[in-house]
């Protein structure tokens, strides 16, 4: 097909890796899923997307490429990574049965360093993009992955300008009907996500375990979200990167017709299973530290977080 990226390995298709992924392969993309512990589920009853913006239209990925193992997948020439940044330290020897000489990364993931990571792992010198997904995404079973809000993927690339072999992924994010946006500058992007993210998945967990329309309609919450994306202006201004006041102003007209919408952090949380709390919140908070800057908001959630999942 015009625009094949060649074999595409996916690691973590969970909601935001397994929608993606879907909609790539049904694009005609040669799409490898790497499942794990869903794996036996998936191969029973399979992988369906449903677009709610769409009157619930539903897609099965058909033929549904599965695996249980990397060794089995095999080297690739992309892996797109949307595993949760829990599993960041393992990343390394969980796919390197999957790198070969030439492997270019995208990782779909949450929070900040997850290039660099990568780079730790298969050198400075791979092609790794990032994509930051601004969606509403929920996997509701094993094999069942609901699009609630399609919203687009902001696509950037660490400290340069998107290359061309990072713009026939793009492309092909384009082709599959996935609104995408390009970014000259990945740290202002991370930067501009976390403005939501910080805020919004760690209040969910540390009020008690509650929906996004519940913050908004508390006032002391709705004011501690306000102080924490004030601090993540004044740190990413600190990097070089200036966040207007109408863009936070913003976040809470954006969240408010989400109704009773539970952030991805707070879904893991009550399911018992990782959150995040190092990549969207401790590496903020150790760049602000970098600069002499305090961040007692960001601090003070971390630390509830920490004791919250611990």
């Amino acid at each position: 097909m015009e625009g094949d990226l060649g074999k595409i390995g996916l690691v973590g298709p969970g909601a935001i890796g397994g929608y993606y992924g879907g909609m790539l392969a049904n694009a005609g993309q040669d799409i490898h899923f790497l499942f794990r512990s869903t794996y036996e589920d998936v191969r029973r009853e399979g992988l369906t997307l449903i677009h709610h913006a769409k009157e619930g239209k539903r897609n099965k990925i058909e033929p549904l490429k599965a695996y249980q193992e990397a060794e089995s997948l095999g080297p690739c020439d992309w892996i797109i990574v949307a595993a949760k940044t829990t599993a960041n330290p393992f990343l390394g020897d969980l796919i390197k049965p999957m790198v070969g000489p030439a492997t270019r990364f995208i990782t779909l993931q949450n929070g900040m360093g997850n290039v660099e990571n990568l780079l730790h792992f298969f050198g400075n010198d791979r092609l790794v993009i990032a994509g930051l997904c601004f969606t509403c995404i929920n996997r509701t079973s094993a094999g069942v992955i609901e699009s609630l809000l399609p919203g687009y993927v902001q696509f950037g690339q660490l400290g340069e300008q998107l290359s061309t072999e990072a713009q026939r992924m793009v492309d092909a994010f384009v082709d599959a009907g996935v609104k995408v946006r390009k970014s000259n500058s990945l740290d202002e992007a991370l930067w501009r996500k976390l403005c939501w993210n910080i805020p919004f998945n760690g209040l969910s967990i540390a009020a008690g375990g509650i929906t996004t329309d519940l913050i908004l309609s508390n006032p002391d919450l709705k004011q501690r979200a306000w102080d924490l994306m004030l601090e993540v202006q004044t740190v990413a201004r600190a990097y070089g990167v200036e966040i207007e006041d109408a863009f936070l102003h913003r976040q809470f007209e954006l969240t408010e017709p989400m109704g009773p919408y539970k952030p991805s952090s707070l879904i893991d949380f009550l399911a018992g299973k990782p959150v995040e709390v190092d990549a969207i919140w401790g590496e903020p908070l150790r760049r602000g530290i970098g600069k002499s800057l305090a961040m007692p908001q960001t601090e003070r959630l971390f630390n509830e977080l920490k004791q919250a999942t611990q």
